[in-house]
């Protein structure tokens, strides 16, 4: 049977604008969020929307719920912690995971909720908050097909494009890795167009030709001239979150036992640009540019 009833545990950036969607389609939902404000929020604007007081209430209101927090400690805390899920799913519910977790730890939570009745399945996202809003974020979906099944109906309004990526974990490994690409393709964009402008070539002339030839990447396309030509650096993904996933995918590397020597490289980069940037608030993954930018001493824009 597909699940009627959903829960929703982490109102923020990515959450709040997700539960909309899926309360257009007709799911009754219950939210909880350590920011009760927040949540409240998002209930008052939403028709079908219910604030819970504890994420063992929204378990036990729903026969699935979805966790979109910052990685899986905080998913096992908010399952198996004190008033957590698990003490509110009863068999046969089932545990979404869409936050960027690490996929070891899904695969451990999953086996505990497995000796309880409940079933878990993960689909992380792709396609930030402009994704989120709109309802076209990429989710890569590890678990049971069957389990899969009958949680479709509740991800489709949230989603451009679904992929299945295997077994339970699968769609966490999927996610670090595609945002271990994407950083290292916006430190690779960053060095090209570092020479090009210090050699004296246009940078939005370098963008519009790179973009139509085979250097295109994802920074070219959807960064260079929106953030770092124009000098606003305001959009992406939040920095704190972006190397979070860099650091995921280097243990992942480890434990698969997999020789990463320009993941490697990249990723000391960015731990030098974390020093650098302090704790700057509201940082996003363009402030790479920006560290790019420093270690050449010169900047990628528009002259005159």
């Amino acid at each position: 049977m597909t699940v009627r009833t959903i829960g929703f545990v982490g109102i923020g950036r990515m959450g709040s604008r997700m539960v909309p969607h899926i309360a257009s389609a007709g799911f009754p939902v219950h939210i909880y969020d350590l920011d009760a404000d927040a949540a409240r929020a998002v209930a008052r604007a939403h028709n079908g929307v219910v604030v819970e007081e504890t994420a063992q209430a929204v378990a036990a209101a729903a026969d699935a719920v979805i966790t979109m927090l910052p990685a899986g400690p905080e998913v096992r805390a908010a399952t198996l912690g004190e008033a957590g899920l698990a003490d509110g799913f009863g068999a046969g519910d089932v545990l979404i995971d869409m936050s960027s977790s690490q996929p070891w730890l899904t695969v451990e939570l999953a086996a505990a909720l497995r000796e309880r009745g409940v079933e878990m399945i993960d689909s992380p996202v792709s396609g930030g908050i402009d994704g989120a809003e709109a309802g076209t974020l990429t989710l890569m979906v590890g678990g049971d097909d069957a389990v899969v099944e009958r949680c479709l109906p509740a991800l489709e309004p949230m989603a451009g494009h679904i992929f299945r990526t295997g077994t339970v974990g699968s769609g966490h490994a999927m996610k670090t890795l595609n945002n271990l690409l994407s950083g290292m393709n916006a430190m690779a964009a960053a060095e090209a167009f570092l020479i090009g402008t210090r050699f004296g070539l246009d940078p939005e002339v370098m963008a519009d030709v790179i973009n139509e030839s085979t250097g295109m990447n994802s920074a070219t396309r959807r960064s260079m001239k929106q953030q770092v030509i124009s000098r606003k650096f305001s959009g992406g993904f939040a920095w704190d979150l972006k190397f979070k996933d860099y650091t995921i995918a280097m243990e992942l590397a480890r434990r698969t036992r997999t020789p990463v020597p320009l993941s490697g490289m990249a990723f000391q980069l960015n731990e030098a640009a974390q020093i650098w940037m302090g704790d700057t608030e509201g940082k996003t993954s363009t402030e790479i540019f920006r560290w790019m930018e420093h270690l050449a001493g010169s900047e990628i824009r528009k002259k005159g």
